[in-house]
């Protein structure tokens, strides 16, 4: 079959970044069904496990403010654009990149896909530039039923596209009743009521809860500071910081328990990665029952509360290990759905 050209945006190409670090292994995925895939991205960093199909175009900050760099970015999508053939355009995350594109007329006869999963931004501007977005671009696609925050006939949910392969980990016991938060720190994950809510249950006294993730934005980091502060006398709490995305199946495999406690909008992919890695998710958002055996439902999610949060850990407590295995093969099996493998396969069907 004769192969193609892909055209792809997004705000970071870095194994080495823990959020978005994912999409190395979705790219190479990607280049096996294209002659060659051209990156337009953000941020350049760690790209060196990609593969030889797959070219990185970048114009960093530097000394350079954002007009200029736009407006560099835009002459990099122009001669790409003029040199290539592209059977279409995919933009991840980026709702900038789609609007630089599209000041670029030849590039309107190209396809755009985009691709957010967001609860969405806070700043009138960048939402003024994501309305734009969708209105340009000719589908979009997103992870759950709420996670685009714009209502619109153009999207489509598709689930997201975790490396199951590698997180898939068969579970033969629940021995382990250490906890997990993978997240980036910030105030909207709510990661404090999570602390006290595990600092709470009966598992809060001795047994361990391990925090991955970063702090990107000033807020977040001063959100962050406090948290260590806060708890730095606890030796059973842990900040371990940002952990490299291909490093993250073997960080979290003598983990019992994930503790996701952000509101709907976020439907974040470290469930989904923890889910497939045997580990039993408490969680508050609705679009993940998908993922859960009906019965286990009510005694995982729990209301955002630190409460709500100890009660459910105390519940689950008591289950044997037979009711413990039963819900993670279940979710195991539901998670494989949105597998790295299928991927490509779903964007296609949307086209």
């Amino acid at each position: 079959m004769e192969k193609q050209n892909l055209l792809l945006f997004n705000i970071s190409t870095d194994s080495k970044n823990t959020s978005l670090g994912f999409a190395i292994s979705w790219i190479n995925n990607f280049s096996s069904f294209y002659d060659k895939v051209d990156i337009v991205t953000l941020h350049k960093g760690d790209v060196t496990n990609l593969n030889k199909n797959i070219n990185v175009h970048c114009e960093e900050f530097n000394n350079l403010n954002r007009v200029i760099r736009f407006i560099k970015i835009r002459r990099i999508i122009k001669d790409l654009i003029r040199e290539n053939s592209y059977k279409f355009c995919l933009s991840h995350m980026s709702s900038a990149l789609v609007l630089v594109a599209f000041t670029i007329p030849k590039f309107r006869s190209t396809q755009t896909i985009f691709w957010y999963t967001h609860k969405g931004p806070e700043s009138i501007l960048k939402k003024i530039v994501l309305n734009v977005a969708t209105k340009v671009s000719n589908k979009i696609i997103t992870a759950s039923q709420n996670s685009f925050p714009i209502k619109s006939d153009k999207v489509t949910p598709i689930g997201h596209a975790i490396d199951y392969e590698s997180f898939y980990k068969k579970q033969i016991s629940t021995k382990s009743k250490n906890f997990i938060i993978i997240s980036r720190i910030s105030r909207s994950k709510n990661i404090e009521l999570s602390i006290q809510g595990f600092l709470k249950s009966c598992y809060g006294k001795t047994n361990e809860l391990r925090i991955i993730g970063g702090a990107i934005t000033e807020d977040d980091i001063l959100y962050q500071s406090i948290l260590k502060d806060k708890y730095k006398n606890y030796p059973n709490i842990k900040f371990l910081g940002t952990i490299p995305h291909a490093e993250l199946s073997e960080s979290i495999k003598d983990i019992g328990f994930h503790i996701n406690n952000t509101s709907e909008g976020f439907y974040d992919k470290s469930v989904l990665e923890t889910m497939a890695s045997g580990i039993i998710n408490f969680y508050t958002n609705s679009d993940y029952d998908r993922n859960i055996h009906p019965k286990y439902i009510k005694h995982l999610k729990f209301n955002s509360t630190e409460s709500d949060l100890s009660k459910k850990i105390n519940i689950i407590s008591n289950f044997d290990d037979d009711n413990l295995l039963d819900l993670i093969k279940f979710s195991q099996k539901r998670v494989s759905e949105e597998s790295l493998s299928n991927l490509h396969e779903r964007i296609l069907k949307v086209i």
